[in-house]
């Protein structure tokens, strides 16, 4: 009766004519009888499924696209989020207030963006025990310090500095259904067992900004037997990552700018895509290495006490990989241990997609990517993309002659059909690679080159507002080992080219 009931309400309350639950048929052709069935009973299937297959209905038509926001009588996406003109108070008193009128009906995504103070834990919590009386099933806190809208540098900043200060929560959450977490700005309390509560069902954790230890981490990974995917970023309490077996079905793991992480291990067997950005790590293990079809790595800076073997020793048995991008220190590492012949790291047979990261683009470097190539053939790669450094100075300028040149690569580009150099300066050696790879690329479709915009900080002769049109003729000089290929040069990096790495 209460179903009924619920039914009836929802269909009065829908009289107004809306686009998204019209109930007219489907365009000419094959009958599709699940759009012509009524609304109330496309909306009653729509409850009966989780929402990750609700959502996946809208590729059905167009009349399904929007219809699972529907699903239930009361809103069941929800966003909280302060309002300047607002105190503290009259803010819970609201949000107390429209929960109450809500009652208990489900929620599938609410978002929490509070700085509350100590004394207003309790009101965080009460939304908690509120969220998973719904049976929420993508939820989002975030506690930070500072309001959102600050810039990036300045909010890395303060809350660096106030990391002492961060809330301490004992996050005891109890949704049957939550399948996505994010939890950001606040200590999570090491010693309390409530991950046991949800995690049962969790398929997707990000942890932004938030402190705990290495062992907590671990605690939270042998409760997640569903876990697929696992994002850390800015935990700058974390040392060390450890995946155990008991996540049987991780297949993603991205780490990103944790400053004290030295050590990864992922005992999984099911990673497929494995992402880094930070510190040079002392040591990393993934056991399930063959397996995996999208690699980023990338450090800013490099360690004394590392050996290079250790940093780059999986990649030789990367027999899967599809898509990867690799940093100048990477780089620099495979070409040392080529150059001293030790193996373990000579084929990419199925890469498609690369992308090199450089911070600088002296001699070196262009000796490295060269060595690359030369250790790692890819026969089935397509796309390359070039990262150069935003210098506006030329390091060959400097560094002429004074390191020992590696051979350009005889071939290896029979598939190359997209090449892709952003920050283009027509500095030596960036011609001395875009020479090569045109030169080179028997089946190059399209070769891409990003100017800085404005060029910005260019002192050459060029600078005076005839650096494109320089560099277009520098490269239309340039032989083309194939005759379909189409150099663009241009200042703005659209998003018609852009590597699977684009945004880590």
């Amino acid at each position: 009766m209460e179903s009924k009931r619920r039914r009836k309400e929802f269909h009065a309350s829908s009289s107004t004519p809306d686009p998204s639950l019209s109930l007219s048929s489907s365009s000419a052709g094959d009958v599709d009888r699940l759009t012509q069935l009524p609304d109330v009973l496309r909306l009653y299937i729509l409850s009966l499924l989780p929402l990750k297959f609700a959502i996946r209905t809208g590729t059905l038509s167009s009349e399904w696209r929007r219809l699972w926001m529907y699903r239930w009588p009361q809103p069941s996406i929800i966003n909280i989020s302060p309002v300047p003109s607002l105190l503290h108070s009259e803010l819970v008193s609201l949000v107390d207030d429209f929960f109450r009128r809500r009652g208990c009906a489900r929620i599938d995504c609410l978002h929490i963006t509070y700085s509350p103070s100590t004394l207003q834990i309790p009101d965080i919590k009460r939304w908690l025990n509120y969220a998973a009386s719904c049976s929420v099933s993508d939820f989002y806190l975030d506690l930070s310090l500072t309001p959102s809208s600050t810039n990036t540098s300045r909010r890395r900043g303060s809350r660096a500095a106030a990391a002492a200060a961060a809330h301490i929560l004992n996050f005891n959450f109890r949704s049957p259904s939550l399948t996505r977490l994010t939890l950001r700005g606040f200590h999570l309390a090491s010693s309390h067992p409530s991950f046991r509560m949800f995690s049962y069902s969790l398929e997707i954790l990000n942890l932004w900004e938030i402190y705990l230890s290495s062992a907590s981490l671990r605690r939270i990974l042998v409760t997640c037997p569903v876990l697929r995917s696992l994002s850390i970023r800015r935990c700058h309490d974390l040392k060390k990552v450890v995946v155990p077996v008991a996540a049987l079905r991780l297949t993603r793991l991205t780490v990103v700018d944790c400053k004290k992480v030295s050590e990864i291990s992922v005992s999984a067997l099911g990673l497929r895509s494995f992402r880094f950005s930070g510190a040079l790590l002392k040591t990393y293990h993934i056991q399930s290495a063959a397996m995996l079809e999208d690699v980023f790595i990338s450090s800013g800076m490099a360690v004394p006490a590392v050996s290079l073997g250790d940093w780059v020793k999986p990649l030789g048995e990367l027999a899967s990989l599809k898509v990867l991008s690799v940093c100048s220190i990477t780089l620099e590492c495979i070409a040392a241990l080529g150059a001293r012949a030790e193996v373990g790291f000579r084929l990419f047979p199925n890469l498609v997609e690369l992308q090199l990261l450089m911070a600088m683009m002296a001699d070196s470097n262009l000796s490295d990517i060269y060595g690359f190539f030369k250790y790692c053939p890819c026969p089935r790669l397509e796309k390359l993309f070039v990262e150069l450094p935003m210098s506006a100075c030329d390091p060959s300028v400097a560094m002429y002659l004074q390191v020992p040149r590696e051979e350009p690569p005889k071939g290896g580009f029979s598939n190359l059909k997209l090449v892709k150099m952003n920050g283009f300066k027509g500095h030596l050696n960036e011609m001395e690679l875009a020479g090569v790879l045109l030169m080179k690329s028997g089946n190059l479709e399209h070769f891409a080159v990003v100017a800085p915009w404005g060029n910005s900080g260019e002192k050459s002769e060029s600078s005076s507002g005839n650096l494109m049109q320089c560099l277009s003729t520098q490269l239309s000089l340039l032989p083309k080992a194939s005759a379909k290929a189409s150099i663009i040069l241009t200042e703005n990096d659209t998003s018609k080219f852009r590597p699977v790495h684009s945004a880590v």
